[in-house]
């Protein structure tokens, strides 16, 4: 029996919607975008902030004599209520693109305790290409520091996750290693033959969300790739140490050798 729920997370442009289109292709139920569960993460954030500014031990304050682990609990199955009514389906996947996602995952194995996740992962060079083509609304600053924000959420998350609820998976590989690729998910989500099929001909029929033809395939070299002087000092202010951590290269090669980005 297939593995449910599968949460897609990643930075946006690295594969999270062709993640997602073969899953709804395969019989999960889900949205083309989720952006819901990250604000499980965001609402917490601000009611720890409320309640340290605000909290202080005082029988006289109404704010102090409220537990703000049972408020934030209380809150975390409101989400899990309206995600399961809205994904009333036996499989399903949520894809958010977002750090806030990833750093929400430990409150949703709480909530969802057979939940597993695909991590969505680009190299920097190409996935800032893309994120400019798409997203011209953000400068070049934002979408290397948010790459990089997704690539050490995801490393630090991932440190606490045990082995088997997790996968890694790279845009290049849904394009250049199809089958061993799509043989590694339906593995991870215990997929029947037939559902590996329907997943491998979706990565083979469609690439990955392109922003113009050929540009998933393509990768370049950080010397060649036409930024200026100040954009490749932004990029390596930002993703140095994300590109070293993940194995990339800055050649054409595009990753110097497999590491473990612990």
């Amino acid at each position: 029996m297939p593995r449910s729920p599968v949460f897609i997370v990643g930075s946006p442009r690295s594969g999270t919607s062709a993640l997602a289109k073969a899953l709804s292709n395969s019989g999960y139920q889900g949205f083309n975008e989720g952006n819901f569960l990250p604000l499980i993460t965001i609402v917490e954030r601000h009611i720890d902030r409320h309640f340290a500014l605000s909290a202080k031990p005082n029988p006289n304050v109404f704010v102090a004599q409220v537990d703000p682990q049972a408020l934030k609990s209380r809150i975390e199955d409101i989400f899990k209520e309206i995600t399961e009514a809205l994904n009333p389906g036996p499989f399903w996947f949520d894809k958010s693109g977002n750090a806030e996602m990833i750093r929400a995952i430990p409150i949703l194995r709480r909530l969802w305790p057979d939940s597993i996740y695909i991590f969505a992962k680009r190299r920097g060079i190409e996935n800032v290409v893309s994120r400019v083509k798409k997203f011209p609304g953000h400068n070049f600053e934002y979408h290397c520091a948010d790459w990089a924000k997704n690539m050490a959420a995801w490393r630090e998350i991932r440190e606490e996750l045990p082995a088997g609820v997790y996968l890694e998976v790279d845009q290049q590989d849904l394009i250049r290693n199809t089958e061993d690729i799509s043989m590694k998910i339906a593995e991870f989500l215990q997929l029947t033959e037939e559902q590996l099929k329907k997943l491998t001909n979706t990565f083979r029929s469609g690439r990955p969300q392109e922003t113009s033809k050929g540009s998933a395939m393509k990768t370049y070299s950080f010397d060649s790739i036409g930024w200026t002087e100040s954009e490749a000092a932004t990029f390596k202010k930002y993703c140095a140490s994300e590109m070293d951590a993940y194995g990339y290269s800055e050649g054409e090669e595009y990753a110097r050798a497999a590491v473990d980005p612990s």
